[in-house]
């Protein structure tokens, strides 16, 4: 079971996962992978949801635009 700081909780709390990793490492000197499971560990334990980096959204509009221009150009032949 590993202790985590009020940094470390603010930070997973917030959605900084990437943040509670650095911190979880910096203070415990654990590895990358070991932060990354610990962290979401405690996401879990908190109940909230694993959180994003983003790019689910940025994915979607990506998709959407060239699925408008595949649209427009098969119209327009």
């Amino acid at each position: 079971m590993t202790a985590y700081s009020d940094r470390v909780i603010e930070a997973v709390t917030a959605g900084r996962k990437i943040e509670a990793i650095k911190l979880l490492r910096e203070e415990t000197g654990m590895g990358l992978k070991a932060a990354k499971h610990a962290v979401e560990d405690l996401e879990r334990s908190l109940g909230l949801p694993p959180a994003s980096t983003g790019y689910g959204g940025l994915m979607t509009l990506i998709g959407l635009a060239l699925a408008g221009v595949l649209i427009y150009r098969y119209l327009a032949a």
